[in-house]
């Protein structure tokens, strides 16, 4: 009986510490992230640092939220209560 109550407290530890995380999906420009979790917990601030590039743009979009620019190539949000997705693109702005 101690066994199986001791291994239902081991799972429910590590069930609890799952819960409220969501997934952070890349849909497109992984290669321009440079970090990114890919999991965070409802209302934890998720920073995100990209590429920094030169002669043109890069729009980082992130469905559903607030995304707030730090400085340049870092982002921060407040993690919702479901999963996200992410897009970073690169467009030229014509001064190259």
């Amino acid at each position: 009986m101690k066994k199986k109550l001791a291994a239902f407290a081991i799972l429910s530890l590590l069930f609890t510490g799952c819960l409220g995380t969501h997934k952070i999906n890349i849909e497109a420009g992984d290669e321009d992230l440079v970090n990114c979790p890919r999991r965070a917990k409802t209302g934890e601030t998720v920073a995100v640092e990209t590429v920094t590039v030169t002669d043109a743009d890069l729009y980082l979009i992130v469905d559903g939220v607030n995304l707030e620019p730090i400085r340049e190539g870092y982002y921060e949000f407040e993690m919702p209560d479901h999963d996200v997705n992410i897009k970073v693109v690169i467009k030229s702005n014509g001064l190259a």
